[in-house]
């Protein structure tokens, strides 16, 4: 008698097997799911605020655009060739072509043209499209050098709002812990009243500022999302997508304040700089361009091809080659104009120096002495923080002790507050300092905390 065996029987460890798979697995899943987004540095968000923001894209198609104008300015100096293929079916009168002969009709035709060759022309002499050339090569440096000035540029406006996302984080963490000693004077002043040493004034006044230090919180609550969605805009992060950063306002090295060092680095290192003097370049050369066009040009011209009624009727090879010198001698004031407009342009550029340089030494300066404020204010505000909390300490045990109600300790959370409030914002002033001293500088993307 065979004896049959449940299939789920045969392989007793299977269930077993699947169940540690199983229970293996799920948990990688669900972390995976929960995993918390990773924390960004002040490095990754420049860097991808230089990659992705729109503004630098833009910069980019411009230096694309100003590389293709180039292009299209060497080509001019380039030989030319083309192919051109015509059947036509015409008439012609004699007499216009010199013949004149007795017993000649007035007309001849209709016949049939067939034509096909190739065709090259060479510019051998042509000032004027040299300089045009030497312009837009001018002109595609100071495209390049408008695109790392923009680069520069998102670099500190992302600098800039990735430490108010730090500060507003700061000041909503303050105001939580004031609303939580907030919350703490109210217990004990309702301790104090069970006991009979405090009075419902007392309790009225802890009451309040409890209210007071909730609206605080929720303040601070939309400063941040403000300021988040900010970042996230200008990073080019997920909107819908929490933000978490890794930086720390409290730890900063001092920036250099030598005025000499810092203008001659902005001197050097300042993409503006670098963009203004390509363009002076190339409106200098557009200018040049502009008086040659008065100059003669010199072309090599040549084709090659078959001539005949249609193609296999009476064909023969034809060709033409030679020189060609074109003279411009009157274009109806066109050239003067142009070389007007170009002068103008110059004096655009040179005036648009000077005063560039005035602002970056404006920029250096007025960085400079910011940085410097905001470092003493620093120090200010964290010793009055101190002072702050020893006076809130004192006023508590006096008020824990019966000695005095809790007007006093009320004052001290609210100077608390204010001296915590102070010491963030004095603190991400100062690092917005040392980021507009690096951006003046033209080392805004070399900036970190």
């Amino acid at each position: 008698m065979i004896k049959i065996v449940p299939r789920h029987w045969r392989y007793p460890c299977l269930p077993a097997v699947f169940g540690l798979l199983l229970g293996g697995l799920l948990p990688y899943s669900a972390l995976a799911d929960d995993a918390a987004p990773a924390a960004l540095s002040l490095h990754d968000v420049i860097t991808r605020a230089v990659q992705m923001a729109p503004p630098q894209r833009i910069a980019e198609a411009s230096l694309a655009l100003a590389q293709a104008q180039q292009d299209a300015s060497r080509a001019n100096l380039l030989p030319q060739i083309g192919v051109s293929v015509s059947q036509l079916r015409q008439t012609t009168n004699p007499a216009t072509l010199g013949f004149n002969f007795p017993g000649l009709p007035s007309l001849i035709g209709p016949y049939s043209v067939f034509d096909a060759r190739i065709k090259a022309s060479q510019k051998l002499v042509d000032f004027a499209a040299a300089a045009e050339l030497s312009s837009a090569e001018f002109g595609t440096r100071a495209a390049a050098a408008q695109a790392e000035a923009s680069r520069e540029s998102i670099a500190s406006h992302a600098a800039l709002a990735y430490i108010q996302v730090l500060g507003s984080e700061e000041m909503l963490a303050s105001a939580r812990a004031d609303l939580g000693l907030a919350n703490d004077l109210l217990s004990l002043s309702r301790d104090q009243q069970k006991a009979g040493i405090a009075s419902g004034v007392d309790v009225a006044r802890a009451e309040t500022a409890v209210a007071q230090d909730r609206y605080a919180v929720s303040e601070s609550e939309t400063a941040i999302a403000q300021a988040r969605l900010q970042l996230q805009r200008l990073a080019v992060l997920p909107m819908d997508q929490p933000l978490k950063l890794s930086g720390d306002l409290d730890h900063a090295a001092a920036p250099e304040l030598d005025i000499a060092h810092a203008l001659q680095t902005a001197d050097s290192q300042r993409p503006e700089l670098v963009a203004i003097d390509a363009s002076i370049r190339q409106a200098d050369a557009e200018l040049s361009a502009a008086k040659r066009r008065r100059l003669p040009t010199l072309s090599l011209v040549a084709d090659y091809g078959l001539s005949s009624n249609t193609p296999g009727q009476n064909d023969e090879d034809t060709y033409r080659y030679g020189a060609t010198i074109d003279l411009p001698l009157y274009a109806g004031g066109a050239i003067k104009a142009q070389e007007d407009a170009a002068k103008l342009r110059l004096e655009q550029q040179r005036i648009q120096l000077e005063d560039l340089r005035q602002q970056i030494e404006q920029d250096v300066r007025l960085a400079i002495a910011t940085a410097a404020a905001s470092r003493e204010q620093v120090r200010a505000a964290l010793s009055a923080r101190d002072l702050a909390e020893r006076e809130l300490e004192l006023a508590r045990d006096r008020f824990s002790n019966g000695v005095a109600d809790n007007v006093d300790v009320i004052r001290a959370q609210t100077s608390l507050a204010r001296a915590r409030a102070q010491a963030i914002a004095a603190q991400a002033a100062y690092q917005q300092a040392r980021v507009n001293l690096a951006a003046a500088q033209g080392k805004a993307r070399q900036f970190d905390l």
